[in-house]
């Protein structure tokens, strides 16, 4: 008896849900269902506009330029802080490195058309020497990734040390050997680099 009952309620709610489908896309297609005097037609449509240049580059190529300078700025990290390597980055150095790709798009859409941009995106020299252009630009003027680079005098940009691995004479990286609990130790402390989450 118990059994015919579950599968009368299982049986019952299904057809709950179907009907509820049903409802639902017919009262969704039918003409009362939306006021479609308050619904704009393509024609009418009217952008928002701005004088700014800015505004012209469509989303998907703001978006692919950002994952490009995000990844082209974690190599440029990377190879200036070797001892980073496999570290995941903590969301304070993402952070850091997003608001560096929004100041390097920023500089790109305020001098290059989006006309130009498009022709010439496949040109790896040129776009190479746009980004890291406006890379230094942003990192010299705007003091983007402070945990990576400083600036030295005018023109230099320097590598923030990152509390470089000190080996005592005679030994090497492989032969120090520590047990389980000196590894647990070091790592509940606070992190040495923002590269650890």
């Amino acid at each position: 008896m118990e059994e015919s009952t579950n599968k009368w309620l299982y049986r019952f709610q299904w057809i709950a849900v179907g009907i509820a489908l049903v409802v639902i896309l017919f009262y969704a297609s039918s003409s009362q269902g939306a006021d479609n005097k308050s619904i704009q037609t393509p024609k009418e449509w009217k952008p928002y506009v701005r004088s700014d240049k800015i505004d012209e580059w469509p989303t998907q190529i703001i978006y692919d330029t950002m994952i490009g300078c995000y990844e082209g700025t974690l190599r440029w990290v990377l190879l200036s802080n070797p001892q980073l390597t496999g570290i995941p980055p903590g969301i304070m150095a993402q952070r850091q490195m997003l608001e560096h790709c929004f100041c390097v798009m920023d500089r790109i859409r305020r001098e290059i058309s989006i006309e130009e941009y498009q022709k010439r995106v496949f040109e790896q020299e040129w776009v190479g020497n746009i980004f890291i252009t406006k890379a230094f630009e942003c990192v010299k003027e705007e003091k983007t990734l402070p945990s990576f680079f400083v600036i030295q005098g005018d023109k230099e940009i320097e590598v923030v040390p990152n509390n470089p691995v000190v080996v005592p004479d005679g030994e090497t990286d492989d032969s120090q050997e520590e047990s389980p609990d000196q590894k647990q130790e070091e790592s509940e402390g606070s992190p040495q680099t923002i590269f650890q989450g």
